[in-house]
C-alpha cells in the first residue's frame, strides 16, 4: 500500500499483455503528443515480430513525405534497445544537426516512427508511419522544495544513521555516503561509495535513506553525504554534509536485563537484513521470511502468466518502525512495499502479517474488510513486483486479482470472492494517488475481464 521510503515508480505500458497474446502493428509511445522532455529525450516505441527496419525521425516541422522522411529532419535513430515491457524498444539520436551534439536546443520538435510490415493481402512489406507527434525540449531547471534535513553538517551519529531530505514530487533522487566529499560529473562519489538509496518520488514530503550495519562505518571516522536530484534531464547536487560516527551508540547501552531499566535490547534491523530472516509459515510478532505468503504470491504470478519467485518479509514492530520511519504528519499508514533494489522481496507490516495469520489459520466465519485489506496489500505489492508502477493501476489490478491470492492460501473460492468484493469498500480509504474511478470500473480501461461479471464488482463468471 502507501509507503514513505523511496520507490521507483515508472508507468507500465501494457500489463494487459498478461492476459492477451494478440499481435499489433508498431506504434510510437513516448514522448506523447504535446509533452515536455529533456534536451536528450529517449524515444519509446512498440514493435511486434512482424515489424522490420524501424526508424525514429526527429524534425523541426510536422511535414512527412511519402518515404517517411522530412526535409527538416535533424536526427534519427533505430529503436533496438529492449525496454522493460515486451515488444517495446528505445533509442536516442547520437547527433542532432541543429545543435551539433547529442542534445537538442530548447524548442518545439516533432517525431515519428517508420517501419515496414507485410499487411494481409500483400506479398511485400509496405511502409507504415506512426506520428508525427509534437514535443517541447526544455532546459533543466533546479526543482523547488529540495533540502537536506538530517543529519546536520558536522553531526555525531550512530554507525547506522538515517539520512533525510525534503523532496518534491516527480523527481528521481540518489543518496550517497562516501569517505570523500569529491564528486564526479554526474554527482556520484569519486571516493568509495559506502551506502546509498535511489528512487523516484511520487508524493512531496520527507524521504529517508537508512544506512545499515553492512556499510561498516567505523567509530570515530568522518564521512560525507549528499543527494543528487535528477529531473528533466538535469542533475542537481545538494550537499555534501559531513558526519562523524560516535565512539559508542548515543544514549549508552548495556546488555543487562532485570531490575532498574536494563539494556536497550538488540538494534532494529534494516530492510537489507531480509535475506537473513528465519523462514516460517507463521507470523508471531518476530521478523520472519513468511513462506506461506510467498507461495501464494508466486501462485498468483504463475496463474496470470508471469511466474516470478518471491520472498515475503513479515517484520516485527521494532524493525518495521526502523525500516519505514513513519512521517507523523502523514494521514496514511505504511502497510507494505516493494523495492526495485530488492526485486524478489515483498515487505509487509506487522499489522498486515497478523491479519494474514488470522485469515490462514484462524479464519473468521465471515469475510471482513480487515482481512480483505490484508490480501489486497499482499496482491498490490506483488503486482508492483510484476512490473506495474502506477499506484492507481496497481490497486485496480490488485482488487481484481486478490481472490486468486486468497484461494492460493487455502481460502474457499466463495470466501475469496467475498474478500475481493470487500476490497472495493476499502477503495476510497486509500490515498488519492491510488484511486481512479474513471479507469477502475467494470468494463473500464483497467478491467481485466471486460465484457463479463468479475471481481471486485461481481462474482467472477467462471
Amino acid at each position: 500500500m502507501r509507503w514513505k521510503v523511496l520507490v521507483v515508480c515508472a508507468a507500465s505500458v501494457a500489463f494487459f499483455a498478461v492476459f492477451a497474446g494478440q499481435a499489433f502493428a508498431g506504434y510510437a509511445v513516448q514522448p506523447a503528443n504535446g509533452t515536455q522532455t529533456s534536451l536528450s529525450p529517449t524515444f519509446l516505441v512498440y514493435l511486434d515480430g512482424a515489424d522490420s527496419t524501424a526508424e525514429v525521425h526527429v524534425s523541426t516541422t510536422a511535414t512527412v513525405d511519402g518515404s517517411g522522411s522530412s526535409a527538416d529532419e535533424i536526427g534519427s535513430c533505430s529503436p533496438t534497445t529492449a525496454a522493460t515491457e515486451p515488444d517495446t524498444y528505445t533509442c536516442q539520436p547520437s547527433l542532432y544537426s541543429g545543435s551539433g551534439s547529442a542534445a537538442l536546443t530548447p524548442g518545439t520538435y516533432f517525431w515519428w516512427l517508420t517501419f515496414f510490415r507485410t499487411d494481409p493481402g500483400n506479398t511485400v512489406p509496405t511502409l507504415h508511419v506512426s506520428g508525427p507527434f509534437q514535443f517541447t525540449a526544455v532546459a533543466p531547471t533546479a526543482p523547488a522544495g529540495v533540502s537536506l534535513l538530517s543529519p546536520a553538517d558536522g553531526a555525531t551519529v550512530s554507525a547506522t544513521p538515517r539520512l533525510a531530505a525534503s523532496l518534491p514530487a516527480g523527481v528521481a533522487v540518489r543518496f550517497y555516503v562516501s569517505d570523500s566529499s569529491a564528486q564526479a560529473a554526474d554527482g556520484s562519489p569519486v571516493g568509495a561509495s559506502l551506502a546509498g538509496c535511489t528512487g523516484t518520488v511520487t508524493d512531496a514530503g520527507t524521504y529517508d535513506c537508512a544506512v545499515d550495519a553492512s556499510s561498516e562505518l567505523a567509530a570515530g571516522s568522518t564521512y560525507y553525504w549528499w543527494i543528487v536530484v535528477d529531473v528533466n534531464g538535469g542533475s542537481f547536487v545538494y550537499g555534501p554534509r559531513s558526519f562523524t560516527v560516535a565512539q559508542a551508540p548515543p544514549g549508552g547501552g548495556g546488555s543487562g536485563g532485570g531490575g532498574g531499566g536494563g539494556g536497550s535490547g538488540p538494534a532494529p534491523h534494516g530492510v537489507s537484513y531480509a535475506p537473513y530472516l528465519r523462514s516460517s509459515g507463521h507470523y508471531g510478532g518476530r521478523s520472519v521470511k513468511q513462506t506461506k505468503l510467498a507461495s501464494a504470491a508466486y501462485a498468483l504470478s504463475k496463474l496470470i502468466g508471469r511466474p516470478k519467485s518471491i520472498a515475503v518479509a513479515c517484520w516485527s514492530s521494532t524493525d518495521w518502525a526502523n525500516i519505514v520511519g513513519e512521517n507523523p504528519e502523514s494521514g496514511y499508514t505504511v502497510l507494505g512495499f516493494w523495492m526495485p533494489s530488492m526485486p524478489h522481496w515483498l515487505e509487509l507490516s506487522p499489522g498486515i502479517c497478523r491479519t494474514m495469520e488470522t485469515l490462514v489459520y484462524h479464519r473468521p466465519r465471515y469475510a471482513n474488510r480487515f482481512t480483505a485489506n490484508g490480501v489486497d496489500t499482499l496482491t498490490h505489492e506483488m503486482v508492483h513486483a510484476l512490473g506495474v508502477r502506477n499506484e492507481a493501476m496497481t490497486e485496480c489490478f490488485a482488487m481484481q486479482l486478490s481472490w486468486i491470492t486468497a484461494h492460493s492460501l487455502g481460502v474457499p473460492l466463495a470466501y475469496s470472492f467475498n474478500l475481493s468484493h470487500l476490497s472495493l469498500q476499502n477503495y476510497h480509504l486509500h490515498p488519492p494517488a491510488y484511486v481512479n474511478d474513471g479507469a477502475c470500473r467494470e468494463d473500464g480501461a483497467w478491467d481485466l475481464w471486460k465484457g463479463r461479471p468479475s471481481p471486485p464488482w461481481h462474482q467472477l463468471a467462471l
